[in-house]
């Protein structure tokens, strides 16, 4: 689908545009999931070359970051559907080309319709595709921070469940299966936020360099160098989160294993107090004839009581030097 969004009545309007004409005056040309007629149609109206989705995928940065005669072109992965079982890595194009912008993508980053929402309000009547641009990537650094904040509370919330000594009834094998899934997705979403944040990075410093035939204007610089700070310490932020994961996972597979050790020494500890018994059981058990004890009258309780006691007197040992 191929939207072309004009000024009109003090806002930026879309207009669908489906084998029609392209509006001369279009600031912007969103390129949706794209078909071939789409490509062709954008590409005879602001003279370029729009790429490919195998060409977006492409992951040098000499095929996503290059200047084209008066073209700049910019492709950047994106984070998309976050807050959804199924986060995925976006590859978005953003083409700037005589004072249009170009947009390439296959799917619905949310900064998109957040803008593109926003501007349909109201916008100024000396809006360009660079403003767009500024406007586009300040959304979705913005949205790069949402997403940093959630994961940052939601591993928080992790951290108490670990450490947090009143369980209850919690089946602690059930309990730590839970955690470790919950480990295991929020380290795949800070994964690809800072695959994210690094590509948005590339993408700012490539924007804000002088090059001749396609500089930008001394405003828009000043909010890229803005945006390339917040984008620094954004990805110092995920640093930190995922180091607190790692530790999380370390913290868990710990626990995991003192709980199997506390099992062994379940084990342990009945097989040590359950000897002495065995021995005494396995010696007036051998039904040999001369054996002084078989004609004592009080012989049995006084073997069932020395059972008794040699496993309590084990168990009572090892109570009073804390081993268990």
């Amino acid at each position: 689908m191929l939207v072309a969004y004009v000024f009109s009545d003090g806002a930026l309007k879309g207009n669908p545009v489906a084998g029609g004409p392209i509006p001369p005056d279009a600031v912007w040309l969103d390129l949706i999931s794209p078909t071939e007629a789409d490509d062709t149609a954008a590409e005879a109206f602001a003279g370029i070359s729009v790429p490919t989705r195998e060409e977006m995928g492409e992951i040098e940065q000499s095929s996503r970051l290059y200047i084209d005669g008066e073209a700049r072109y910019m492709t950047a992965s994106l984070l998309c559907g976050a807050d959804t079982p199924t986060p995925v890595m976006l590859a978005v194009t953003f083409i700037l080309s005589r004072g249009r912008l170009i947009t390439v993508r296959y799917g619905e980053p949310r900064a998109f319709p957040s803008v593109s929402g926003r501007l349909a309000k109201s916008c100024p009547s000396s809006i360009t595709g660079e403003i767009v641009l500024i406007d586009l990537l300040e959304a979705i650094v913005d949205r790069a921070a949402d997403v940093l904040e959630q994961i940052g509370a939601d591993v928080e919330r992790i951290s108490k469940r670990i450490f947090d000594r009143d369980q209850g009834n919690e089946n602690a094998n059930q309990r730590y299966r839970a955690i470790l899934s919950h480990i295991g997705r929020k380290e795949g979403l800070v994964s690809y936020a800072r695959e994210s944040l690094a590509s948005l990075q590339r993408l700012l410093s490539f924007l804000g360099t002088e090059t001749e035939g396609a500089a930008v204007t001394k405003d828009s610089k000043s909010s890229v160098k803005s945006m390339s700070r917040d984008v620094s310490g954004l990805s110092d932020y995920a640093a930190f989160i995922g180091d607190k994961l790692q530790f999380l996972l370390d913290a868990t597979i710990g626990l995991v294993s003192l709980e199997q050790n506390n099992i062994i020494k379940i084990f342990a500890v009945l097989s040590v107090v359950l000897m002495p018994p065995t021995l005494i059981a396995s010696i007036y058990g051998m039904n040999f004839h001369n054996m002084p004890e078989l004609d004592f009258a009080y012989g049995y309780p006084l073997a069932l009581c020395g059972m008794v006691v040699s496993g309590i007197l084990p168990y009572v040992f090892f109570k009073w030097r804390r081993w268990l």
